[in-house]
């Protein structure tokens, strides 16, 4: 299995700047729906628990018909995997 490279993208949504770091094509309602579902769970807040286990919290959401896992690390979101929900 081919290794791909992941790439960092800036993407401006709703007042923020994130950076979407993936391998994966994915379309902007893809980008814009998989951050407002992760926004409505808080993944972007610091919790005391960061300070002590780390700031990667993994996340697995399904949007626009597909499902992503994702590491949340303050507002920079690394998509491992996309598939089909």
């Amino acid at each position: 299995m081919i290794e791909e490279e992941m790439e960092i993208y800036p993407i401006a949504h709703k007042g923020k700047v994130y950076n979407v770091i993936t391998a994966f094509d994915m379309t902007f309602l893809e980008v814009r729906g998989m951050l407002d579902w992760l926004d409505e769970r808080n993944a972007f807040l610091r919790t005391p628990d960061d300070e002590f286990l780390g700031p990667g919290k993994m996340y697995t959401c399904d949007v626009e018909g597909v499902q992503f896992e994702v590491d949340v690390h303050g507002y920079e979101v690394v998509v491992y995997k996309r598939s089909p929900a």
